[in-house]
């Protein structure tokens, strides 16, 4: 299960909240694809002893064993990761296909299964196209966002993005899986987005780690260009991805340590310290 508070809050972080919790119910009862987490049932707390959980919302979600962030703090590239880009690289095709970008695409939002297959979660930060472009919330994780929206005008309905986002993020990500290293240089994530953007500007050249196979390094390439105009489309990734694994095979069951469980208040009141946070 997944809780998204609406509880206590200023005005400005409640009307974030409530977006945020908006956009992933609306897709995830519009749309069911296979590589997209399915959502069963939505919930309502009900418990005015808690007014921070009171009135939140629960979604309850197919079961998965772990994240893709857990497997890779667990095994540094993984044996199977080219089919987990497969299947990570066909989720962002039906999302896009179905009109919608993810707009966060990172390693804790693709959440593994008992069975090793991977699915597209998280969606809070999606938002259906209109034309060539959707409108998302300022938040963004600094490694996973392209030049473009490090920069971009925010407006009241939040700033423009395109599916070509997704795209670099896959590229960001295909790199990190199979060499265990981002493919801009820097300590740490400020460092790295300021390499970014001084590569989107033309002050630095993007140089790929030489572990990266040799195909790979054209299908990063071309996820990374410094203009989203120039980037590969979803069609044409999927393809190139799929001539290169194979398709999703080759997937196994996978193990990642858990966190020992804690009691339910605490992990409820974390989670929505998570996301007012977020909202501030």
């Amino acid at each position: 299960m997944k809780f998204l508070p609406t509880g206590t809050g200023t005005p400005r972080q409640l009307s974030h909240l409530r977006d945020l919790v908006e956009r992933e119910v609306e897709l995830l009862r519009r749309l069911r694809r296979p590589r997209l987490i399915r959502m069963y049932e939505t919930l309502t707390v009900d418990d005015p002893g808690r007014p921070r959980l009171d009135g939140a919302t629960v979604l309850v979600l197919e079961r998965a064993e772990g994240s893709l962030s857990a497997l890779l703090s667990a095994t540094p590239r993984p044996p199977a990761g080219p089919a987990l880009l497969a299947q990570v690289c066909e989720g962002l095709h039906q999302l896009h296909r179905a009109g919608w970008v993810h707009g966060d695409l990172k390693p804790a939002n693709v959440l593994l299964m008992k069975d090793g297959s991977a699915r597209l979660a998280d969606f809070n930060m999606a938002a259906e196209l209109e034309g060539t472009h959707a409108y998302t919330p300022a938040f963004s994780t600094p490694d996973y966002t392209p030049p473009e929206l490090l920069w971009a005008e925010i407006g009241e309905r939040g700033r423009r993005i395109r599916p070509s986002a997704d795209v670099w993020a896959f590229g960001v990500l295909a790199h990190l899986l199979l060499t265990g290293s981002f493919p801009l240089p820097g300590g740490t994530p400020t460092a790295r987005r300021d390499a970014a953007i001084a590569y989107a500007r033309g002050t630095h050249e993007l140089r790929l780690s030489p572990e990266l196979p040799s195909a790979w390094q054209e299908i990063v390439g071309a996820c990374l260009t410094r203009t989203h105009a120039d980037r590969i489309g979803t069609d044409a990734l999927l393809r190139r991805v799929t001539s290169v694994t194979g398709g999703a095979s080759g997937l196994g069951r996978f193990s990642v340590r858990r966190p020992r469980a804690r009691p339910r208040r605490r992990v409820l009141g974390a989670a929505a310290a998570g996301l007012v946070a977020l909202a501030a």
